[in-house]
């Protein structure tokens, strides 16, 4: 039966998916990777508490008292109710540093308590946070924390930067469990948190409460990806920084003549992520940068924008490659394990999606249907599919939310199980266009019959079998061949039996689906010194997404090496066909 066409079936599904997360509202991200989140936004130094302390004497005892006890004079007098007693250790350990944070920057005015935001800079602002939330740290609270730290934990090394999105309470319960084996009480948890928070303000007010780190800019320019696209004279670039230790936080920058701009003193680290990013149409157009990247002059960054497009006719599907291995699930029974490398290209000079959305702001892109029966593996992959199962009358399937960018590789990497005996028809439906080089890969002792599949020259070693054909359908296409042969002859504790509990340990990122084929012992055995390159090279690509999902490497440098080891891998794994 064939499969309803893409408007279609993108429209049933996302109208039976519209609440999916509820992130609604968020822009849709452009993007290698989200940037960090912005909402723990943090200082890249340490706050200056005594700078803090001047502050606070000239702008904030009329009300809350020189000692923090919220006794001040305009209190004293009835003129302003009584505000938070600061010097409350049960008050302050609740409540964190970023919470406080806000509530100067934006005031209480139902309390009578202006917002400092025009009155103080950022900088200020957290010296005087940092010096109120320590006038409940009592000496005997530092001495017991001191204590405990060195008689439990005298070979760690303080924190540099206690984030301020933690309470005292919150970053006592990591330290216990983190160091301490939660060995402390709540109470001597909370006296180490405030002891070492101290401490690392007090190693910044020794260089006036700038960070110890070095600084640099960053430099570049935007560009529009379509011949005479324009602009906005207002669109501002973003960097998103930080890490779990400083905290994270965005700069902005507006944009100059011939759309450049600049970042200046900006933190440098190596364990500092950065994104560079730029707003347009409603997007976040992103990439990751390092901190070698990071000059005086130019940085030679370009971040490129692009309009949007909805026709379906832009995108191709370019290659296919299967490989499948029979498999004996514990809760599914026999069946083939496929992994599939799907790779699109977008031929247009606008980014592609749908135009159809979900509440939680992400946009349908591609559809991707599954052949009948068969049961997804890979997830919905830290968010990016939407996993669409048990809808009558529709094959499962999954919903690519990555836009297409034009001229770059958009790969998908799938793994599914199909239920099988001695034979099946494999069929899957494509709703888009295909120009596509497809390679099925066999294990096993599975056989392929197809009209327009030919097999590849084989040793007669080897435990695989490698076909070969091209597919070039306008419009909704299938895949479809047989598969037959019975695998599953030998006994229950055979190379091929795995249980289902033990796929998530077995899958490392999408790539996991190839190291498992490789991995096989009784296919091992018989490649070789082959098998050992093939398998090097699938640890390093696993290594290499790793990198890259945790912003450890540069997005050019990734595809650029990642198009290298699969050119690698390819060659090896046609040369042991």
């Amino acid at each position: 039966m064939k499969s309803p066409g893409p408007p279609m079936i993108l429209l049933m599904i996302c109208a039976a998916l519209a609440a999916c997360r509820g992130l609604g509202g968020e822009p849709p991200i452009v993007a290698t990777a989200p940037p960090p989140e912005a909402s723990d936004e943090a200082p890249a130094w340490r706050p200056d508490i005594a700078n803090g302390a001047r502050i606070y004497a000239e702008r904030c005892v009329e009300c809350h008292g020189e000692s923090g006890d919220g006794q001040g004079e305009l209190v004293l007098t009835g003129s302003v109710e009584r505000p938070l007693d600061m010097t409350d250790r049960a008050e302050v350990a609740a409540k964190s540093p970023l919470q406080w944070f806000e509530v100067i920057t934006e005031g209480r005015i139902q309390n009578l308590m202006p917002p400092w935001e025009a009155a103080l800079s950022e900088a200020e602002r957290w010296d005087v946070t940092l010096y109120a939330y320590s006038l409940a740290s009592a000496e005997d609270l530092l001495a017991l924390g001191e204590r405990l730290w060195r008689e439990n934990c005298g070979e760690c090394d303080l924190p540099l930067v206690v984030p301020p999105v933690y309470s005292d309470v919150e970053y006592g319960a990591k330290l216990n469990r983190d160091l301490f084996d939660s060995a402390l009480s709540q109470a001597e948890a909370a006296a180490v948190a405030v002891y070492a928070r101290m401490q690392s303000l007090a190693l910044g007010a020794d260089s006036g409460g700038a960070s110890s780190l070095s600084v640099g800019a960053l430099s570049g320019r935007v560009e529009h990806g379509a011949a005479g696209g324009v602009i906005p004279s207002n669109t501002v670039a973003q960097l998103h920084y930080g890490n779990d230790e400083i905290g994270y936080r965005v700069a902005e920058a507006a944009l100059g003549e011939d759309s450049e701009f600049r970042f200046e003193d900006i933190p440098l680290s190596a364990d500092i992520s950065y994104v560079l990013g730029v707003m347009y149409d409603e997007r976040l157009f992103s990439r990751r940068v390092s901190a070698g990247e990071f000059s005086g002059s130019d940085s030679g960054l370009t971040i490129t924008i692009y309009d949007r497009t909805n026709d379906p006719s832009v995108v191709s599907v370019a290659q296919v490659d299967l490989y499948i291995e029979p498999v004996r699930l514990a809760d599914m029974g026999a069946g083939l394990r496929v992994s599939q490398f799907l790779t699109v290209r977008n031929r247009s000079d606008r980014v592609y999606t749908s135009g159809r959305g979900f509440d939680d702001g992400r946009e349908a892109a591609l559809l991707i249907q599954f052949p009948l029966g068969a049961r997804l593996m890979s997830g919905d992959q830290d968010g990016r599919y939407v996993v669409i199962e048990d809808i009558e009358r529709l094959p499962d399937s999954v919903i690519d939310t990555w836009p297409v960018l034009p001229g770059e590789v958009h790969d998908l990497l799938l793994e599914y199980w199909l239920p099988y005996e001695d034979g099946l028809r494999f069929e899957q439906a494509f709703n888009n266009r295909m120009e596509a080089e497809v390679t099925v890969t066999l294990a096993g002792d599975l056989e392929l019959a197809s009209g327009w599949l030919r097999e590849a020259a084989a040793d007669g070693e080897d435990a695989y079998r490698v076909f070969r054909g091209n597919l070039h359908v306008d419009g909704e296409s299938e895949l479809s061949f047989s598969i037959s042969g019975d695998p599953f002859v030998t006994s229950s504790d055979d190379v091929w039996v795995v249980t289902s509990e033990a796929l998530p340990a077995l899958l490392i990122g999408a790539l996991a689906a190839a190291a498992l084929f490789i991995a096989m012992g009784k296919a091992k055995r018989r490649r070789g010194d082959r098998a050992g390159d093939i398998e090097r090279l699938v640890k390093e690509l696993a290594r290499l997404e790793d990198d890259h999902d945790q912003g450890r490497i540069n997005h050019d440098l990734y595809h650029h090496r990642r198009r290298e080891l699969k050119a690698q891998l390819a060659e090896k794994m046609e040369a042991n066909s």
